[in-house]
Parts: structure tokens; sequence; C-alpha cells
């Protein structure tokens, strides 16, 4: 993706691009395979989520974590709040660059920096993949912090981690998609996507979870909450 494509207007929803991905998906695998491979993530997302007694939603003080960057250093969450620097952080849970889903979001995330830093807000990512390299094909580069979660630990303090069913793996395996050699623990422990945005009191001003992995938060709904929340 080009610098221009990357920063260009976040006018245009992101809804239609993972629609249009969607469709040509099942177009490539087959309305057979796709279902089996949308239900095998989806079904155990929902039952994950269901059964949770620690999922964090708006009001909710957010836990505190520290992960190491794709560049090897620290990130802490009760340092950055401490710093003041801020009036809102943007905190993006995804599963993997291998994921068209995620890397939709993720561009849709890089349009709105402008708006972000004029609304006072910062962003970070955090996905359980080891390779920091993986993150450029993403397009994102370095253009803001990606956290390396390990084992899904943070993603499981925010209520988040799920495995997917047996032969969703099978199918993703046979299109060369090892996710637990892609991830940092080897395992294939995913976070449900997830968007929250904390305020400067550590509180979640915004959540947005889905277990159906295909749904994200439009971009321009993240930075409407941020502006609100700007001091």
């Amino acid at each position: 993706m080009s610098e221009e494509g990357a920063h260009q207007a976040y006018a245009t929803p992101i809804a239609a691009s993972l629609a249009e991905f969607t469709e040509k998906l099942i177009a490539r695998r087959g309305v057979e395979q796709a279902n089996v491979l949308f239900g095998g993530q989806i079904g155990p997302a929902t039952e994950a989520l269901s059964a949770r007694t620690n999922s964090i939603g708006v009001g909710d003080v957010a836990p505190d974590f520290s992960l190491p960057t794709a560049e090897r250093r620290t990130w802490n969450l009760a340092e950055h709040l401490a710093q003041g620097k801020f009036s809102s952080l943007v905190v993006v849970f995804y599963r993997g660059t291998w994921c068209g889903y995620c890397n939709i979001y993720l561009r849709g995330l890089l349009a709105i920096l402008s708006p972000l830093s004029d609304a006072n807000a910062a962003l970070i990512a955090v996905s359980p993949e080891a390779a920091p390299e993986s993150i450029d094909n993403a397009g994102v580069g370095s253009t803001f912090p990606v956290l390396i979660d390990q084992g899904g630990k943070v993603a499981e303090q925010f209520g988040l981690t799920f495995e997917m069913n047996d032969a969703a793996k099978s199918i993703l395996k046979s299109s060369g998609f090892d996710i637990d050699k892609r991830n940092a623990d080897g395992r294939w422990t995913l976070p449900v996507p997830g968007t929250f945005v904390i305020d400067r009191s550590g509180h979640i001003a915004y959540a947005h979870v889905d277990a159906d992995y295909r749904n994200r938060p439009e971009p321009q709904e993240i930075v409407t909450i941020c502006r609100s929340l700007r001091r």
C-alpha cells in the first residue's frame, strides 16, 4: 500500500471492504469450506465470550499490562497513563497479519492517525503473533506501537481468548497458515477482535468486541469517541 493510500481520508466505511473480502473468500474456497472455516472460529469464540466472568466493558478500570513491542522495547499501560500526554488511548486486539480482516482493519486505523492525533489520542495494537517483520505484511510498519502478547496473556485479562475448532485448523493448515508456528507461544490461542478506548483515568470509555471476526468497528466511530474525551 502506498503512503498516499495509507493516510487518505477515512470517509469510506471499512464495512464495504470487509464484505468484499468475505465474498472473495467464499468464491475462492467454496461455500461449504468457507462456512466450516467461519463456523469453526465464530462458534468457539461465541462460547468463550459467553463463559467469561472477567470480560472488560465500559466503566471498568483497564487491567495494567506490560508487553514487548515489535522493536523489542517494553510498553506499559500504567506508565503511559502516568505521563498524562494523551486524553485517550485506543487499544486494538487483532488475531494476526495472516487474517485478511485484521489487515483491512489495521489499514483503516492508519487512515485515522491524523484525526486521532488531533483528538490527542494514542493508538496501540496487540497480537499473539511473534515475528516483528510480519507487521509489514499489513502495511502498518512502525506507524504505531504493535505489542507482542505471547500466550494471549493480556487478551485473557480482557476476557478475549479462544481457540478455533479442529476443522477450521485443518483448513488453515492446508492453506499454509500454521497459526501455532506464527504465534509467540506455539499455540492456537487467539484473541476475539476487540477495540477499547481508555480515558486518562484508566477507565474503559468504549468497547467493541465481536465473536464474528468478520465485523469490526468503523474507524470514524473511534475518532468520534476520542474527540469526546479530548481535554
